[in-house]
């Protein structure tokens, strides 16, 4: 029998902290469940508790979006313990994935690893990476949770001047030039619900990669509106491979978006890594349990 620890962050979930933790309670011993809950009052509580589960064997579980999900998943990368998650951020992009595509039970999934972190979801570059890492937008509470990341689009779209010059690496092959955008996919969708990757699998082996050439703002707002439902799959502006490995630099610093977290630097280094990560998924505990 399984051993449940939940993850509680009062910083994140604030006003909805004692209604998560009821909820957790209730559904857990109908399940009959063996379970802790922590409730982290702080983030550096937070990143300090992992250090009790090194050499365990537990399913400990994200409650959050897919910024806590990353954190807790790369504590886990190498350990014998379990991810699980309970939906409860802004873009909840990776439980999208999730609550799509994968049955009940136990899986073993893929990450990207870039440089010294591990991603679930999707690594973006340019444009894309600039609105995810604006908090302005991103975790204004004033906003509507479901306006955050569009509001963050038209700002963003509004003052963008140029693209990103930028090296890409990948299959032998070189590219160096401005790119409006680039997007590295393990699952599906980004940015709040935008479909960019419909074919991808948690499982296959591989990232879907979108390269996207400098473009004007006209075309930027016409790429933007078809992504919702995976028009810019057929757009000659947006190039699509599939890769194991895949290197991007530039001259100067400037921060990526891992999972919704920022990633400063020059040099990324996205490699596959096959089955690198167990993860437990209960589709109706999760839609009892999330608010």
């Amino acid at each position: 029998m399984h051993h449940y620890v939940y993850l509680v962050n009062k910083f994140n979930l604030k006003e909805n902290t004692d209604e998560m933790i009821r909820r957790l309670k209730e559904v857990s011993d109908e399940y009959g469940r063996d379970y802790e809950i922590i409730v982290n009052e702080t983030p550096e509580e937070a990143g300090a508790v992992m250090s009790r589960f090194q050499d365990t064997e537990y399913i400990i579980t994200a409650i959050g979006g897919d910024g806590s999900i990353n954190r807790l998943l790369n504590d886990l990368v190498g350990t014998k313990n379990i991810l699980a998650f309970i939906p409860a951020g802004t873009g909840n992009d990776f439980a999208r994935t999730c609550m799509n595509d994968m049955e009940d039970g136990i899986h073993d999934i893929d990450l990207i690893r870039v440089n010294d972190r591990y991603c679930v979801n999707v690594v973006c570059f340019g444009i894309d990476a600039d609105i995810a890492n604006d908090d302005t937008f991103i975790h204004n509470r004033f906003i509507p949770r479901k306006m955050r990341f569009n509001a963050g689009v038209l700002y963003h779209f509004l003052n963008h001047k140029k693209g990103r010059l930028l090296k890409v690496q990948y299959e032998g092959r070189t590219e160096k030039r401005r790119f409006t955008t680039i997007i590295a996919a393990n699952s599906q969708y980004y940015g709040c619900g935008y479909n960019v990757s419909p074919e991808s699998r948690l499982d296959d082996g591989t990232m879907e990669v979108f390269l996207v050439r400098n473009l004007s703002r006209l075309k930027i707002a016409k790429l933007i509106l078809s992504m919702k439902n995976a028009g810019h799959l057929n757009n000659p502006s947006v190039k699509f491979l599939k890769t194991k490995k895949i290197r991007i630099t530039a001259a100067d610093e400037f921060k990526a978006n891992i999972d919704g977290e920022p990633l400063p630097g020059r040099h990324f280094e996205l490699e596959m890594v096959p089955g690198a990560l167990r993860i437990d998924f209960n589709r109706e505990f999760i839609e009892r349990v999330r608010m």
